[in-house]
């Protein structure tokens, strides 16, 4: 084998290994992380907009590994399987890593205190008509 054979091999093993970090799919650009905190702060300008967010896992359901909570600095961000393509370890906790599009999702005050007393949602969630998600199509968990 040459030494570009060789290189090219590597090159595809090692891509091959860091793609395999992620649950889902890996961000088509390796842009700097915000932070749920700082997402939050902005979310209103953010809404509809493509993100990597940076987290500590806090909570997934653990019913079909559909959704998780990611915490920042006493900030919350519910973060949704895109069309459940994948599935999160229920047991995942810890610093993450999560790619997707920040969306404003109107909530009824039914779903809302489900959310709080069932999943450990912010209770200001009870105040307000609507909560922000980032739906996902990758998650990589301890970056």
């Amino acid at each position: 084998m040459n030494k570009l054979s060789a290189f090219v091999l590597s090159m595809i093993v090692a891509g091959s290994a860091l793609a395999a970090e992620w649950q889902g799919t890996a961000p088509e650009v390796d842009t700097e992380p915000m932070s749920v905190a700082s997402v939050v702060a902005s979310a209103e300008s953010l809404a509809g907009s493509s993100l990597i967010v940076s987290g500590r896992v806090t909570d997934v359901c653990t019913n079909r590994g559909c959704w998780a909570v990611f915490e920042d600095n006493g900030e919350m961000l519910r973060i949704k399987v895109r069309d459940h393509a994948f599935a999160l370890p229920p047991d995942a906790r810890g610093p993450a890593i999560a790619h997707g599009v920040l969306e404003k999702v109107e909530i009824s005050e039914d779903h809302a205190r489900h959310l709080v007393e069932e999943d450990g949602a912010d209770p200001g969630l009870l105040e307000q008509a609507y909560e922000y998600r980032l739906i996902t199509d990758g998650v990589r968990l301890n970056p």
